[in-house]
């Protein structure tokens, strides 16, 4: 009874795939519009460089983090 639903899936799933494989095709497989390096200001590298050891020190160590949404889960109920 739920084959239309299979088909709408399946037809939102391949316009997905379209669009992200031709974002892959470009990133990849065009040559650049332009090929100047990219330059980032030192407070960009500050932030960047603290938001990425944010992340990997939440992903090493999780439980700081995972005790804070417990207790907000907690205190929403």
């Amino acid at each position: 009874g739920y084959l239309w639903l299979a088909i709408v899936a399946v037809m939102f799933s391949l316009i997905g795939c379209f669009y992200y494989l031709r974002v892959v095709k470009i990133m990849y497989f065009d040559e650049p519009a332009d090929s100047t390096p990219i330059r980032a200001p030192m407070d960009m590298k500050i932030l960047m460089s603290a938001n990425g050891l944010a992340v990997a020190l939440l992903g090493i160590f999780p439980q700081a983090l995972m005790s804070l949404c417990a207790f907000a889960l907690l205190r929403s109920l």
